[in-house]
């Protein structure tokens, strides 16, 4: 019964994410920012997020019919999508309620709550889910926390890259930070990103250790009858 609740979630969280990848950009709602360098798929964080969190669901839902296939490939992108897509959506929606228009243009409209919600919110709900509920095999990694601040670094110098080329910022209230100022974000951004890996490996070991104990307890008792 989990293997089928975690492929119900990760079916319905891999349409979500397509939903929101074919509609992003469609009118009323069309980026005219989206047409610098970089595009709709390359400049912005949730998209970058969005793809990797799309290709996780792909690749769960591919195991649950070949549990063997790609397991590195497998680790590396569910364990920066899972805490990626929780960082962007305490962020996204941290700062709509604060101001709008510090994510979103003045001169462009709002966007639809439903798109609104498979970009910022449902991808984060379904990792989480299927994370904590139905990730038994997961092991807290310090190379899981070096993609995590690797890819921190990776996007403040491709976000830096595009605005010299585009002369405007994916986001408009990186316009207003000096660059100390974006320095401190984007390592603060890496450093929140670990802290929700971290929370995130305590509550699923707490969760899941006495039914990892149990098993290697059943192991041992296996292997000791063979003997």
């Amino acid at each position: 019964m989990p293997h089928a609740l975690s492929l119900v979630f990760n079916t319905i969280g891999l349409c979500s994410n397509v939903y929101a990848l074919q509609n992003m950009n469609s009118a009323p709602f069309e980026n005219p920012y989206a047409l610098g360098f970089g595009g709709q798929y390359q400049q912005y964080l949730t998209i970058l997020g969005l793809a990797t969190a799309t290709i996780a669901f792909g690749l769960k839902v591919i195991r649950h019919f070949i549990p063997s296939f790609s397991p590195l490939i497998y680790e590396t992108v569910t364990n920066i999508a899972t805490p990626l897509e929780g960082l962007i959506s305490v962020m996204y929606w941290s700062m709509i309620l604060i101001d709008p228009h510090l994510l979103i243009p003045k001169d462009m409209p709002g966007i639809p709550l439903l798109l609104d919600c498979t970009l910022h919110l449902f991808p984060a709900v379904f990792l989480w889910i299927d994370f904590l509920a139905f990730e038994v095999d997961f092991k807290r990694s310090n190379a899981h926390v070096g993609v995590i601040y690797g890819f921190a670094a990776f996007y403040f110098c491709w976000s830096w890259y595009c605005y010299q080329v585009n002369g405007f910022w994916a986001y408009p209230f990186l316009a207003e930070f000096s660059l100390p100022m974006r320095v401190a974000f984007f390592a603060g951004s890496g450093v929140f990103c670990w802290g929700m890996y971290e929370f995130g490996a305590k509550v699923h070991y707490k969760l899941h250790a006495r039914a990892k104990q149990a098993a290697h307890q059943l192991k041992q008792k296996d292997a000791r009858l063979t003997q």
